[in-house]
């Protein structure tokens, strides 16, 4: 089987919320045959939030940077052609996200919230929905970063955009904010 194999198996387990399964295939995806990065990011997820495992926030942290880093070499893959460009960008981009999560939270990393934003930055500009609401919410509030509504009501409506709620956020669509 490969890596997509188990990956494919894990998803199903976890969708039936047999979490220890899920795990278990998880973490084939994420080590058999170099593994693949979609698969490094789900058993770092599950390690993280102790989904049918042991929570492990540290060793959870160092498989979602590992997804990071598979996805960035499939980037230098696509140079050949040899990898399909949507797919790549899209667990680039959930794998950048989830880095953030780690260092905003202080999730298997010491807590930097302005490090934290900063990937957020990223993967917002790269389409991301959630980190686009994500990073509208911190500088809405000024956590990890300077306060500007502006800048906040912008990448909140871009995170609508892409079906993101707008519930109690009036306040974005308001000419001031434009």
């Amino acid at each position: 089987m490969t890596p997509q194999d188990y990956l494919q198996l894990g998803i199903q387990h976890h969708e039936a919320n047999r979490l220890a399964e899920s795990t278990r295939y998880f973490e084939r995806a994420a080590k058999e045959n170099g593994g693949c990065g979609v698969g490094m990011l789900m058993y770092g997820l599950a390690l993280r939030h102790g989904w049918g495992c042991s929570k492990n926030e540290g060793l959870g942290f160092k498989w979602v940077q590992k997804a990071a880093e598979s996805a960035v070499g499939d980037l230098e893959r696509l140079r050949t052609g040899k990898v399909d460009t949507g797919s790549v960008q899209a667990e680039l981009v959930l794998a950048i996200y989830e880095v953030g999560q780690c260092f905003f939270h202080g999730w298997g990393v010491a807590k930097d919230q302005k490090m934290g934003v900063s990937y957020y930055m990223v993967a917002a500009r790269l389409g991301d929905g959630d980190a686009q609401g994500d990073l509208a919410f911190c500088l809405a509030n000024g956590k990890g970063c300077k306060k500007d509504k502006k800048e906040a009501a912008r990448w909140y409506r871009a995170a609508v955009k892409q079906g993101q709620s707008d519930v109690g956020l009036a306040w974005i669509y308001k000419e001031k904010y434009q």
